[in-house]
């Protein structure tokens, strides 16, 4: 199965059509992801009943790899490793890749140190794909950006500018991003790329790069091991990201139609160790566009010290569904489309935001567990920034298991009034040393508007006990309703069985509630 698609939007259906053929792949995604912060860690009660969850679900299927990296047979075959075309990846041609070419980059001992720009634009059926081979132990090979040097034959690319040219190599391992020698690169975009398979670490600000000049640079601390610039159809999967200022960024601005980052999907990626210590301005994945898809991957812990999030979106049409989700101040900040608002603000899928099937385990006391509207407040009614474009519509948000621990624990903080959650058949759990168990916290905005959110609890939530709305002493505006459906637990449910019989389990059809 080779994954270049992307999965329909029925987000509210049990399963999209375009998922289907992806169900083989819950264990192996999730379950086999639930072993907590390391590999080495056992499973936590509430993981391992959604393991259990989940392999009923699949019938039981054994596990299935994503597709190998093999080639395409639609365009060349870039070869790269011990006894292959290329042996290092500065000397790939990757300022002229053609639609339907594959790149395929062969694990050995010694990482890669090379870094490339993608600018080609595939098409949906022949798209141009970067893969690695794995060792025949199953390793990814490894593609370091410590002392990894970029191609002399892309400076042109990057920029015309020095500034920029440096700035493009100097915040990204990877970029993608049209040539900027290009005479339509103004207009255009890179489309139907797929990077697979790979181990892409250590683009981090401590660390050094060689420039297109051969001059030793070191990394911008607003970065990202994947950085893109625009683009269209792009899929991120089945990668382990780990060791830059961010796993992955991407931008969308208003300057055009193609300035807008469109239909980006991360699927199966093991996200981790992100951020700058100090810092709440970068984060794990950082997601600007319209269709971002963001499905089965593993965000862990972050860098130690580091202040980002887990998942910051500004995204149009977003879907976060079956992540086991670590951590972060945030573990979801879904805020307002700030680089790119008039297309936004025109785009229906924008006050729609689909949160599923989710694992979220998270120490409360660094921050709220997901965060909905924006971050820039102080605004006024009709202006282009702060309030007036938050998201203003309705977050769905169901089938998901959250377990929060430390000394308090919110799980969520809705920017205004004019935000609205959904949310039914989630399990939350607060754990015994959780002495402050809230639902809902405000944030700081403008006098013309009011904090709080309409947050409507629908059936089948089943929330430990000891929970409240919100802080007796700091109250909260807006709403709560249906806290009389709410289930009152003393721990999650032994028996995943019995979860599945009461609820129809937590990836189970949700019905109009």
């Amino acid at each position: 199965m080779e994954i270049t698609g992307k999965p329909g939007k029925a987000a509210g259906r049990r399963l999209s059509v375009g998922l289907l053929p992806l169900l083989p792949l819950l264990p192996l995604l999730l379950a086999g992801c639930l072993s907590g912060g390391s590999d080495s860690e056992a499973a936590s009660p509430q993981a391992q009943a959604l393991e259990a969850i989940l392999q009923g679900e699949s019938g039981g299927s054994a596990l299935q790899p994503f597709s190998a990296c093999e080639a395409s047979g639609l365009g060349t075959d870039h070869r790269v490793g011990p006894g292959q075309t290329y042996t290092e990846l500065e000397q790939v041609p990757w300022e002229s890749l053609r639609a339907g070419d594959t790149v395929r980059i062969f694990h050995r001992a010694e990482p890669y140190r090379g870094k490339f720009m993608l600018a080609a634009q595939g098409t949906a059926a022949a798209p141009v794909r970067v893969c690695g081979v794995r060792s025949a132990a199953g390793e990814r090979p490894t593609i370091n950006g410590s002392g990894a040097v970029s191609r002399p034959a892309l400076a042109g690319g990057y920029s015309a500018s020095a500034e920029y040219r440096l700035l493009h190599q100097a915040r990204s391992l990877i970029l993608i991003k049209p040539l900027a020698s290009a005479a339509d690169a103004w207009t255009q975009a890179p489309s139907h790329i797929q990077i697979d398979g790979l181990r892409i670490v250590r683009a981090h600000p401590d660390l050094s790069f060689t420039d297109v000049d051969g001059v030793s640079r070191r990394y911008e601390a607003f970065g990202a091991c994947i950085w893109i610039e625009r683009g269209r159809n792009i899929t991120l999967a089945d990668n382990e990201i780990a060791d830059c200022q961010m796993g992955v960024f991407s931008k969308s601005t208003d300057d055009n139609s193609a300035s807008v980052t469109r239909d980006l999907r991360l699927i199966g990626n093991h996200i981790h160790g992100h951020g700058i210590r100090g810092s709440d301005r970068v984060h794990a994945t950082y997601t600007q566009g319209v269709g971002t898809v963001i499905e089965f991957n593993r965000y862990g812990a972050p860098r130690e010290g580091a202040l980002g999030n887990a998942i910051k979106d500004r995204s149009a049409g977003l879907i976060v569904r079956h992540n086991r989700i670590e951590e972060g101040a945030h573990a979801l900040d879904l805020v307002e489309a700030e680089d790119f608002p008039k297309t936004a603000l025109a785009t229906a899928a924008y006050r729609e935001t689909h949160v599923h099937g989710n694992v979220i385990i998270k120490r409360g006391d660094t921050g709220t567990t997901v965060h909905y509207g924006g971050d820039h407040y102080g605004s006024w009614p009709g202006a282009m920034w702060g309030e007036p474009i938050y998201r203003k519509g309705t977050l769905h948000f169901y089938d998901n298991l959250v377990e929060l621990t430390g000394s308090s624990a919110v799980l969520f903080q809705i920017s205004t009034t004019e935000e609205r959650v959904q949310a039914w058949n989630n399990i939350v759990v607060y754990a015994p040393t959780v002495q402050s168990r809230l639902l809902r916290a405000d944030q700081d905005i403008g006098a013309s508007w009011t904090s709080g959110g309409i947050v409507t609890l629908g059936a089948d939530n089943r929330i430990v006990s000891g929970w409240r709305d919100t802080s007796p002493w700091h109250p909260v505006g807006g709403q709560l309703n249906g806290a009389e459906r709410v289930t009152t637990i003393d721990a999650m449910p032994a028996d995943p069985a019995a979860l599945i019989a009461q609820s129809g389990g937590l990836l189970g059809a949700p019905q109009v509630r």
